[in-house]
């Protein structure tokens, strides 16, 4: 099975549950780069991005294998092997491609994950989070299981290619703003459309793939579950 079944996934319930306070927090927010105060002192987590890309974005760009023909037609075939790690504030991380493009750009919110391979007993809230997303922090503290929270925007126009990340967690798409058109996502070859306060899941460690054929950014949280 391509996605897991979300009706067994407590996470999901609660966020679901907690639709309106999460979107309305993210109004307040909107991927605004300048409501993001400048904070000094080492990002970490930018150390622990990286590091976790040149892992999950080592993909082929000649190979044809996994996925579907519709897929593949729609120019994943034609990507480069590689993206580049960008950031953009703290705590507030990208990809580019080649011709220096965002592809994708996320805000993480909360982590136990630190640079020594250990965890904390807590979500550790970013800058971000602590300015704008408490309420939706607070509502995923109670599961000792959540690993990461982050925001992730998939811009009008953008396209990924297909990509694995690690076997040892289960990632929860929670959809917060979906445009109309042209834009799936594929995990293992089945394809799914995101819906507005709703969430999708599956094994990170299955490829997969996204692409937004239409003019509005694509918004979603993604919640890292330990399996």
């Amino acid at each position: 099975m391509s996605y897991l079944d979300v009706s067994k996934i407590e996470v999901c319930k609660t966020l679901e549950d907690n639709y309106d306070i999460i979107l309305e927090e993210y109004k307040s927010f909107q991927f605004d780069i300048n409501k993001v105060v400048d904070v000094e002192g080492k990002d970490d987590n930018w150390e622990m991005w990286k590091k976790i890309q040149k892992l999950t974005y080592k993909v082929s760009s000649k190979s044809k294998e996994g996925l579907t023909d519709e897929v593949y037609e729609k120019g994943f075939a034609d990507y480069v092997a590689s993206f580049k790690p960008y950031q953009a504030a703290h705590g507030w991380y990208g990809l580019k491609s080649e011709s220096d493009k965002s592809v994708w750009d996320g805000v993480l919110l909360g982590t136990r994950a630190n640079l020594d391979n250990t965890m904390s007993s807590k979500l550790n809230s970013t800058p971000v989070c602590d300015d704008f997303f408490n309420r939706t922090i607070n509502c995923l503290q109670g599961f000792s299981k959540v690993m990461n929270v982050m925001l992730a925007r998939l811009p009008a126009g953008g396209k990924l290619p297909k990509h694995s990340g690690f076997p040892s967690l289960n990632r929860i798409h929670f959809g917060m703003i979906v445009p109309e058109g042209d834009i799936s996502f594929c995990v293992g070859g089945e394809l799914k459309k995101w819906e507005e306060g709703k969430c999708l899941a599956f094994n990170d460690g299955s490829e997969h793939t996204a692409w937004n054929n239409t003019d509005i950014d694509r918004v979603v949280m993604i919640v890292d579950v330990i399996t």
